[in-house]
């Protein structure tokens, strides 16, 4: 069956698809996101028919079916579109169209749906609201980057009173962007400017203060800061212990900040703490598909490897590998946990295995351009090594070349110092999210 034989709703909601996968997306979502206004003048009554989720989308939905153009998710939740008929797809649509499509999709999501790991943010934008305040939220936990960027600059462009707790949760996303991409300072200064706002607006014991603490202390950790780091997560924790909210976050927090003070023990005690991590297993870090939780259990491996238990840090680090890879796809945070995996596989004595995947990761890290240029250097730095041990001396000196290239650009401040891991560390965040 040919595209242009669908019905006009089967062939749009198909159109829509292409635009919302790899997740899928629920009929509900769909219905709800309708209803924020996909019908600009100039695109007609086109998409009317997804608010009538029993009757018209149903039925759209069941010729897509019928005709193998899409799938159902797990336990029948989701509608999914396969990788070569989304390529079909989008081969069809003029330019216009795929802006059209795009546009569609993304006032979906912000009527619709922010995923769950969004709640985490700590921020005052609520779904229904605009574009410029949820999508970058949205864009933020799927680890676009550069795109949740421009939104975000374009949120604190739009927002004229700068002392409103709207203002303030912009600054604060625009923060966790900055974070994400190794620029703590930039962070630092954004997540000092909204606390000072809410500080303005707030009682002591509001939870949104102890997000702005929490933010801070997360800045200082990645810039060496580690006592004052400390100080400001008591502050949130603080704050979170009396109202009873969100403490996790904080105890998982400050349990990172103390692997990287060295004491792996520490940590470890600190994630005991924490009432939402204290009956979970392996298994269920994972069904939660939250990226947050999973970051927990990326943290756990580190722990486990700092105490020597490699066995335990590779099982650990592998699973969260293979949620990342599921749920949150190619992008900085599987990345984060290749490196992981490789260096493991490398501890283990398994360097062919090691090799093959530092080189996916390299290709990975090639895709995302400047968002992955961290990962690209740590990467190239460590498959030289590997092909040193392996003499193989061509193929050492072209990594060794292109990382110190990276190195360079990333850490001027850097440059001429020692070929050596830590130097190399240092272009990447010490945890990721």
């Amino acid at each position: 069956m040919s595209f242009r034989k669908l019905t006009r709703s089967s062939y749009t909601l198909l159109n829509l698809l292409e635009f919302l996968e790899p997740d899928g997306i629920d009929n509900a979502v769909l219905a709800e996101g309708s209803k924020g206004g996909l019908n600009p003048p100039d695109w007609g009554k086109e998409f009317d028919f997804l608010s009538d989720e029993m009757e018209s989308l149903a039925n759209a939905e069941a010729a897509l079916l019928q005709a193998g153009f899409i799938g159902k998710g797990a336990h029948d939740k989701g509608l999914l579109i396969d990788g070569a008929i989304q390529a079909s797809v989008i081969r069809e649509l003029s330019k216009d169209n795929q802006s059209k499509y795009f546009d569609a999709a993304v006032r979906i999501v912000t009527c619709g749906f922010l995923k769950p790991g969004a709640k985490t943010l700590g921020t005052s934008f609520k779904p229904g609201r605009n574009a410029t305040n949820t999508c970058p939220m949205y864009l933020y936990e799927r680890e676009w980057y550069t795109m949740a960027r421009n939104f975000i600059n374009t949120a604190l462009e739009k927002l004229e009173d700068k002392t409103s707790l709207a203002f303030a949760s912009a600054v604060d996303l625009s923060g966790l962007i900055d974070l994400d991409m190794n620029n703590p300072f930039n962070a630092l200064v954004q997540f000092t400017l909204a606390l000072k706002v809410r500080e303005n607006l707030l009682k002591s014991e509001d939870p949104l203060l102890a997000s702005s603490f929490n933010n801070i202390a997360l800045s200082y950790t990645e810039m060496g800061d580690l006592d004052v780091a400390y100080s400001a997560h008591e502050k949130a924790l603080s704050i979170r212990l009396r109202e009873e909210t969100r403490v996790d976050n904080t105890y998982s927090n400050m349990s990172s900040l103390l692997l990287r003070m060295g004491k792996s023990n520490e940590a470890k005690e600190m994630m005991k703490k924490s009432p939402a991590l204290k009956d979970f297993t392996d298994d269920s870090f994972i069904n939660t598909e939250n990226p947050r939780y999973v970051g927990n259990m990326v943290l756990l491996s580190r722990i486990r490897l700092a105490q020597g238990r490699l066995d335990d840090a590779m099982r650990l680090a592998s699973k969260a590998l293979a949620f990342r890879q599921k749920f949150q796809g190619n992008r900085l945070k599987t990345c984060d946990s290749m490196y992981d995996v490789a260096g493991m596989l490398i501890r283990q004595g398994r360097l062919s295995e090691a090799i093959e995947l530092l080189k996916q990761l390299v290709d990975l890290s090639e895709t995302l351009a400047e968002e992955a240029e961290g990962q690209l250097a740590r990467a190239n730095y460590k498959l030289s090594v590997l092909y040193g041990e392996k003499e193989m001396s061509a193929e050492s000196q072209a990594c060794k070349s292109r990382a110190i290239s990276l190195r360079d650009k990333l850490r001027p401040e850097s440059k001429d110092s020692p070929f050596q891991e830590p130097e190399f560390m240092k272009p990447c965040l010490f945890m990721l999210w």
